[in-house]
C-alpha cells in the first residue's frame, strides 16, 4: 500500500521531475512514454540496492518500508527530498522548511506531542500539493496522501539523539502589512468566557528596569479601565525608553498590548500590525501563539480564509513550542469552526477532535467546557446533532466541577434546542428544568426568564 505513493515514487504522478522543474500539462501528454521507462529504470533499481529507491534527483529515500517502525528523521528527510524532486522554488521550499523546522524541534522534547508534529506535516504537505496543482493546472494530494499514509505506519517521533536533520532550514518569519478590502464582518470573536481562558498566567511580563517597569504598569492600568488614548499614548512613551535602553522583550510586549487596544477598538490595521510586531519580536512562544490567534481572528471575521488559516497553524505550532495546551486548544477549534463555515466537513472534524483532545490534556475543567461547548456548536453547523448532544453534556460536566452555573444552564439550553429541533418535547423539558435549576443559583435574572419563556412554549 505504502510503496505506491512514497517520494520514490514523486515522478509517476509528475513527469519532468528530472529536469527539477513540474513540466506543464500539455507536456506531461507528451512525455507519458519517458515516465513509464522512468518508473521501470527505478523499479530496477530498487531491486539492486535493496529496499530502498531513489528521488529522479538521485538522493536515495530515506524510509525502509518493509521495516514495523520509521524514525521522524527519516520522514523529515524525504520530505525535504520530495520538495527538491518536484522542482519547488525557494519560496515554496522556505515556507515548508519553517514547519519542518518546527516538527524537527518538537521531535527533539523529550515527549514529542505526536498531533503537533502531523499537523505540520499536513500544513507542509498541503503546500507542495498546491504548488502541484497550480503548476500542472489538475487537483493533486499526492503529498498529503503519502503523509495520511505514513501516519499508519509505527512512526517513533523522537528525533535520534545528536543526530538531528542537516537539511532542514529554519525561516525567518517574514513582517505583514496586510490590507483588508471585505467590509462585512462575520463576528467569529470570542467570548469573554473564551477570552479569559485565552489570557493565561503566562502573558503577565514585568520588565527589568525599575523606570519601564513603573512606564508599563501605568499603561496597564490606563488599559484596564478602557482609558483607551492614555493607554497608547502611555505605552508610546515606554516603548520610546524600551528602544533606548534596548530592551526588545518590553518591545514587544507593549506591541502586543497595542494590539489589543486597537483591536477593541475595531482599527484593524494597526491591530494586525502590532500584533505581528509582538510576534516578530517576542522570545516567549506563548505571546507568539496569541499575537498568531488574534491576527487569524482578525482575518476570520472579514471571511480572508487563507491568512486566517495561516496563523491559527502558526499558533498551534507555537504554542507546540512552549507546551501550552490551553492556546493549541485554542487555535485547533478556531480552525474547526473556519473549515465547517467552509462546509469542509472531513477537516473541520478533524481540528475539533485535536482541539477536544489537547483540552482533555491540560487537566482544566474551565478550559474544557469552554472547547466542548465551542465543538458542539461546530456539529450543529455540520449537522452533527448526535455529536453535539455528545459534546454539551461533556460541556456540562466540566462546568459542573467549576461551580459556573451560568455556563452549565447554558449547555443544557442548547441541549434542549437541539431536542425542539427533533420534536422530543419531553427530553427539551428535562433539559431545560435542568437549566432553570442551575440558573436558580445565579444573580442572571434575564437568564431565568429566557429559560422560564423557552419551558412555556413548549
Amino acid at each position: 500500500m505504502y510503496n505506491s505513493i512514497y517520494p520514490g515514487y514523486v515522478n509517476t504522478y509528475y513527469p519532468g521531475v528530472n529536469n527539477k522543474q513540474v513540466k506543464n500539462k500539455q507536456d506531461e501528454r507528451n512525455n507519458s512514454g519517458s515516465s513509464k521507462n522512468a518508473e521501470n529504470n527505478l523499479q530496477e533499481k530498487k531491486q539492486q540496492t535493496g529496499q530502498h529507491s531513489y528521488f529522479p534527483n538521485g538522493e536515495k529515500v530515506a524510509i525502509d518500508y518493509t521495516k514495523r517502525q520509521i524514525n521522524i528523521q527519516q520522514v523529515l528527510t524525504d520530505f525535504q527530498n520530495t520538495a527538491n524532486a518536484i522542482g519547488a522554488p525557494e519560496d515554496i521550499k522556505s515556507e515548508v522548511s519553517s514547519y519542518l523546522s518546527l516538527i524537527e524541534n518538537q521531535s527533539q522534547k523529550q515527549n514529542p506531542n505526536q498531533q503537533i508534529i502531523q499537523s505540520n506535516l499536513k500544513n507542509a504537505s498541503q503546500i507542495l500539493d498546491e504548488y502541484i496543482t497550480n503548476t500542472l493546472n489538475r487537483p493533486s494530494k499526492v503529498v498529503e496522501n503519502w503523509v495520511d499514509a505514513l501516519f499508519l505506519q509505527q512512526i517513533d517521533y523522537k528525533m535520534p539523539k545528536n543526530d538531528s536533520n542537516q537539511n532542514i532550514e529554519s525561516n525567518t518569519a517574514k513582517n505583514e502589512n496586510p490590507t483588508l478590502q471585505n467590509d462585512t464582518l462575520s463576528k467569529n470573536s470570542n467570548t469573554v468566557e473564551e477570552q479569559a481562558v485565552l489570557e493565561t498566567k503566562a502573558e503577565i511580563y514585568i520588565p527589568q528596569d525599575t523606570q519601564l517597569k513603573r512606564m508599563f504598569i501605568q499603561s496597564k492600568k490606563y488599559a484596564q479601565i478602557n482609558n483607551t488614548e492614555k493607554a497608547l499614548s502611555s505605552f508610546q512613551n515606554a516603548m520610546e525608553y524600551a528602544e533606548e535602553i534596548g530592551d526588545e522583550q518590553t518591545c514587544a510586549m507593549i506591541n502586543y498590548e497595542q494590539g489589543r487596544l486597537y483591536d477593541t477598538s475595531d482599527n484593524i490595521e494597526e491591530a494586525l500590525y502590532n500584533y505581528n510586531q509582538a510576534a516578530n519580536q517576542s522570545t516567549n512562544n506563548d505571546i507568539k501563539a496569541k499575537a498568531h490567534i488574534y491576527m487569524g481572528q482578525i482575518y476570520d471575521d472579514f471571511v480572508n480564509i487563507e491568512p486566517a488559516v495561516n496563523h491559527y497553524c502558526a499558533a498551534v505550532s507555537y504554542a507546540g513550542e512552549s507546551d501550552n495546551l490551553k492556546l493549541q486548544s485554542q487555535a485547533l477549534s478556531n480552525l474547526a469552526r473556519l473549515h465547517a463555515e467552509q462546509y469542509d466537513k472531513d477537516n473541520a472534524l478533524m481540528f475539533m477532535d485535536l482541539s477536544n483532545t489537547a483540552a482533555e490534556e491540560t487537566g482544566d475543567d474551565k478550559v474544557q467546557g469552554v472547547t466542548y461547548y465551542k465543538n458542539a456548536g461546530i456539529c450543529e453547523k455540520l449537522n452533527e446533532n448526535a455529536r453535539a448532544l455528545k459534546l454539551y453534556g461533556d460541556s456540562a460536566y466540566s462546568y459542573s466541577q467549576t461551580e459556573d452555573n451560568a455556563a452549565l444552564a447554558r449547555d443544557y439550553q442548547s441541549a434542549a434546542e437541539i431536542m425542539i429541533r427533533y420534536g422530543n418535547n419531553a427530553k427539551a423539558r428535562k433539559l431545560l428544568a435542568k437549566a432553570y435549576s442551575a440558573a436558580q443559583k445565579t444573580s442572571n435574572s434575564s437568564l431565568k426568564n429566557e429559560i422560564t419563556n423557552q419551558i412555556a412554549m413548549l
